[in-house]
């Protein structure tokens, strides 16, 4: 390959190389600006135009016709190389918050040498304007006059030295802004956003010492930037807003309808919204402060700051403490009710501190009070009014009964046994309340004892009724106190309802290892599939709802005991079927010893 052929090759690339930084850094910009509301990431936005644009003038630099025209272009790009590095500068004061470094006066000192050098750039002798000082550069040449891309070749001056040392000193001392706010304790939930902004850093300046020394034909600006900015945007699109967004700056933890505090795991707090500004009584000067401390100044968190608080120096105990804690508050007038969650802050088996989040509970808790009103005087007019009631009504249609005949007695007899049914009614509704008001936890029982006592009061109840059963001796399953209501419902119906001329109930269980099966079938009419279509859509309405809350009872029992239930209706009859999860006997001595390799096997 010949020296001219080389050179040819070398121009395009240098050629491709700026067209590219343009592209790529005009890129960064747009990503730049969809994270505007990042604290301090306007001045890379900046930065990443001005650098698209340097680009461009300095190829246009290269392709001018004239020394002059070259000169200008050159000194443009110049001007813009200098404000890029100042707004490097900033992005770093701006995003490590160092406030006096970020006043007027500071800034102005900091880039008064920066705004001198640009100065004697733009007024150094060209050759369109002589008789002006050379103090950037004492002469100017081109290159290789004969070529379409011909560089600029300057004879540097003590201006365009001072502007390069002074350059170097901003990018050094912003890197060290950054290293110093990476290795802050309160920093380690950003690690990777600020190790992406070091390294950015670290890049550009090493980077731009290497060229100086290499003493380049061309300006090697632009494809520093894109190294540089790479590692921002990297750490802006590539490890998510939560790890790139300082919390106070991201809208998404304003938006959330709630006060949440940050706290890390030394107890530092590091970020609060506006609400947990409003709710907890707080202000910004609670960032920086021991949760401790915060804790005992927020006049909202009277019985954690009364008293426990003060004795609890850890973070974990804090946590603990204001775990599921709930208060009660004025704000704008209006009392409110909150209540509040703590969660632990994990990174990659790393934890870095707790979240604290305020829910407003004061519609729910008020719902609350109306519901245990409503239950109360249900519950008091099903248990006296209701059922005395009809008790008397019962009594009284009875005795007529016996004094009666023909179709008068017929109807009394009709009276009783809807009398009969509102009773059971009743007693089921009052099942439902025992249900509301106690605990819901599960126990180990056993499925067939309960199937086996079901069947013996059906058949004395239903004595026309044939009941079949298929029951191991025990089948123990894990389930909620109230399952014997259910089996007995399911039993009881499949008899009372069933209106065949021979009528017959069948009973059967299975037992497995995991789980236990109990089948109801019966010969009767089936169950309306208005009941089940009400009943697997979860809810009534006013068209369509079912005749009695028998269904919804086991179905809710079921569904309690961890269980499931399925009804299937056939040509003469319905199957119900339940399956609960099987009660696992404890382990005997023989057992944990196998369990624990010790050679203790069966065969022994």
């Amino acid at each position: 390959m010949s020296a001219t052929t080389a050179r040819m090759l070398a121009n395009a690339l240098w050629a491709g190389s700026y067209l590219f930084s343009t592209v790529v850094l005009a890129t960064f910009a747009y990503v730049y600006w969809t994270n505007r509301n990042v604290r301090g990431l306007e001045y890379l936005l900046a930065a990443a135009v001005l650098g698209s644009l340097q680009s461009i003038l300095y190829l246009l630099s290269l392709v001018a016709p004239s020394v002059a025209t070259k000169v200008i272009f050159w000194k443009l790009f110049g001007v813009l190389a200098a404000v890029v590095v100042f707004l490097w500068y900033l992005f770093a004061v701006v995003w490590t918050g160092r406030a006096v470094l970020a006043r007027r006066v500071t800034l102005a000192l900091a880039g008064g040498p920066l705004a001198i050098c640009v100065a004697l750039l733009v007024t150094n002798t060209a050759p369109s304007v002589p008789g002006l000082h050379s103090l950037y550069w004492s002469s100017v040449s081109v290159a290789t006059p004969d070529a379409v891309l011909s560089p600029l070749v300057f004879e540097g001056g003590p201006a365009a030295l001072g502007q390069r040392l002074y350059s170097l000193c901003l990018l050094l001392g912003s890197v060290g802004l950054l290293v110093a706010f990476t290795a802050r304790s309160d920093q380690r939930l950003y690690r990777w956003r600020n190790a992406m902004l070091v390294l950015g850093g670290v890049a550009g300046l090493c980077f731009a010492v290497g060229f100086a020394f290499l003493n380049l034909p061309y300006e090697p600006h632009p494809l520093v930037y894109v190294l540089a900015h790479g590692f921002v945007v990297l750490g802006v699109a590539r490890f998510g807003d939560y790890d790139v967004v300082s919390l106070p700056e991201n809208s998404l933890i304003e938006a959330i309808d709630g006060a949440i505090l940050v706290y890390t795991v030394d107890g530092t707090v590091i970020e609060l919204n506006e609400a947990a500004k409003l709710v907890l009584g707080l202000t910004d000067e609670a960032v920086g402060r021991g949760i401790v401390g915060v804790v005992e100044l927020s006049e909202s968190l009277p019985g954690v700051r009364g008293g426990e608080a003060g004795s609890v120096a850890s973070p974990a105990g804090i946590a603990d403490l204001l775990d599921g804690h709930e208060f009660t508050t004025v704000i704008n007038g209006v009392s409110r009710t909150f209540v509040v969650r703590v969660s632990r802050l994990d990174d990659g088996g790393d934890h870095l501190g707790w979240t604290v989040l305020c829910y407003d509970v004061t519609d729910l808790r008020q719902k609350q009070q109306e519901l245990d009103l409503l239950k109360q005087v249900l519950s008091r007019v099903l248990r006296h009014n209701v059922r005395n009631d009809l008790s008397v009504v019962k009594s009284n249609a009875k005795m007529l009964a016996e004094e009666s005949s023909g179709l008068q007695a017929e109807r009394l007899r009709t009276i009783m046994d809807k009398s009969d049914n509102l009773l059971d009614a009743s007693e089921k509704a009052r099942t439902v309340e025992k249900l509301l008001s106690s605990e819901r936890t599960r126990s180990e029982f056993d499925v067939a004892e309960m199937a086996t006592e079901a069947v013996e009061t059906t058949r004395r109840e239903f004595p026309g009724v044939a009941v079949e059963t298929d029951l191991p001796d025990s089948c123990p399953v894990n389930a909620h106190w109230a399952l014997s209501h259910a089996v007995e419902n399911v039993i009881e119906n499949a008899a009372m309802h069933n209106d065949a001329d021979d009528p017959q109930v069948a009973v059967t269980a299975e037992c497995g290892d995991e789980r236990a099966t109990l089948r109801v079938a019966d010969n009767g009419p089936g169950i309306p599939y208005k009941e089940l279509e009400v009943l697997e859509r979860r809810e009534e309405t006013q068209l369509e709802h079912g005749s009695s809350i028998g269904l919804w009872l086991v179905d809710w029992i079921v569904d309690l005991s961890g269980g499931d239930i399925a009804f299937e209706n056939t040509d003469r009859g319905c199957t119900v079927t339940i399956e609960l999860d099987a009660a696992i006997p404890e382990a005997g001595e023989d057992d944990e010893a196998t369990d624990l390799n010790l050679g203790i096997g069966a065969d022994d």
